[in-house]
């Protein structure tokens, strides 16, 4: 629930991530036991052990190939001999979706490649298939898709910005930042040119390439610069309005949409796992399997009368016992409230995984109610900054509520945590702490749901 930190320690979600990504990496070069890795840190003396090696031709296969040109640098994972005058090259992936993004990584390589003379004919990306299982060989952890064409097209678009960019990295010093409409999605951007600005207007929710340009085309980065007469959507102009006006937006449905909740309510919070290795038999790869959850009982606004809480035991799937558990402990009236519509989609792949257990769940679905949703339509803030996330509503609303006293504070380390206890990368000393790690974790997120619902109907 709170926004990452930029540290040079990776935190335990990111950690883990890296962990999958190497692992894969490792299945991978399994498959090719006549493969050669080269693992030189130095770029330099890799480069230079990557040429020998395809100058030799006794050296089918190579692991981590890296080529040096100029300023620019590229690994590809493998590469396989095609002939003397032509190789093979595979992008490993562990992800099972073919995204874009790849073959902009796979034609900067290959134009690397290419211009430090060697000669790549085939371009092939390797993903994680989801038809695997625990118990199958390497082979079929992975699916092969032949991008040779899309890749050398984006080689095409790519070739006339080597000699900017070339030239920009030559610089003695960095050149000044411009902004552009990609800067949104930067993490960098507020230490970069957000770095001053408190209401930038990439805080207004949903803006266009279109009307951004006119915006910065007339100097305009402040929300609070933007002119009355501008045009912008009614979600957009309540931003603008509650920054300008530094008060918050209340919609008079809000008071209506809180009165259809039903008492006594039961607020949720589930956390999950999702790896590429499966953790369990008859799993696939990033199937998202629920691990706890916790249930605030209230019986008005703020008055808690019971807790509830899940946690599966690591070695084994627990899907039907948490599902069976779930029935047993909402079982009955009163709204159930969550933060998102996350606990609902939890809740309907349990039915799909358990037909016999469908209708039950069903109704629990019934009687779901989107807290998030609520306040997207009918609150906002001038401190949201375009978002309702409650990692940024929690600290307005509600500053008393903290997570920052915890060892575990944010649902990428609960999930990690927990593909580690069911890995087994725990001392015996250590378990039952993490454990208790997670249950006060999950714990305190539906608490924080609890006087966040609460402080709404304060508001009105």
């Amino acid at each position: 629930m709170r926004s990452g930190q930029v540290s040079e320690t990776p935190a335990l979600g990111e950690k883990f991530r890296m962990e999958q990504g190497l692992e894969i990496g490792r299945r991978a070069r399994k498959i090719y036991p006549e493969g050669v890795l080269i693992d030189d840190p130095d770029l330099a003396s890799a480069s230079k052990k990557t040429k020998g090696l395809m100058g030799d031709s006794s050296i089918s296969t190579i692991f981590e190939g890296t080529f040096l040109v100029n300023n620019f640098v590229a690994k590809a994972d493998i590469l396989k001999r095609k002939n003397d005058d032509s190789w093979h090259m595979i992008e490993v992936k562990s992800s099972v979706i073919d995204k874009a993004e790849f073959i902009d990584d796979m034609a900067y390589t290959t134009m690397v490649i290419d211009s430090s003379g060697s000669n790549i004919s085939n371009i092939s990306l390797m993903l994680v298939s989801k038809d695997f299982r625990l118990g199958m060989k390497n082979k079929a952890l992975f699916v092969e898709i032949d991008h040779t064409e899309e890749v050398q097209d984006r080689v095409e678009k790519f070739k006339p910005f080597w000699e900017p960019v070339e030239k920009i990295t030559r610089m003695p010093e960095k050149p000044e930042p411009k902004l552009c409409f990609e800067c949104r999605g930067c993490g960098l951007f507020k230490e970069c040119l957000g770095r001053d600005i408190e209401n930038h207007i990439f805080d207004i929710p949903r803006l266009s390439q279109s009307k951004f340009d006119k915006l910065t085309e007339s100097g305009i980065n402040c929300i609070e610069d933007i002119p009355d007469e501008f045009s912008l959507t009614q979600n957009q102009d309540r931003v603008k309005n509650c920054v300008k006006s530094k008060k918050p937006f209340i919609r008079n449905e809000l008071k209506n949409e809180l009165g259809r909740i039903s008492w006594p309510a039961s607020f949720l919070d589930f956390e999950t796992v999702m790896t590429a290795m499966p953790l369990y038999p008859d799993i696939a790869p990033y199937t998202q399997i629920p691990t706890q959850y916790s249930i605030h009982k209230c019986s008005e606004p703020g008055h808690i009368i019971d807790h509830l809480h899940y946690l599966a035991d690591p070695s084994k799937d627990c899907r039907r016992e948490i599902a069976e558990h779930l029935i047993t402990y909402l079982k009955g009236e009163g709204s159930i409230i969550a933060y998102s519509d996350f606990e609902k989609r939890i809740i309907a792949n349990l039915g799909s995984t358990f037909p016999d257990l469908s209708e039950e769940l069903n109704l629990l679905i019934n009687r779901l109610v989107d807290l998030n949703a609520i306040v997207r339509k009918n609150f906002y803030h001038p401190e949201f900054h375009g978002s309702t996330s409650i990692k940024t509503v929690l600290p307005i609303l509600v500053p008393d509520i903290s997570y920052d006293e915890l060892k575990i504070a944010d649902g990428d380390s609960a999930s990690a945590a927990f593909a580690y206890l069911a890995l087994g990368k725990y001392e015996n000393t250590e378990v039952e702490s993490v454990r208790s790690c997670l249950l006060e974790y999950c714990k305190q997120d539906t608490l924080a749901e609890v006087r966040l619902h609460q402080r709404l109907c304060e508001c009105i």
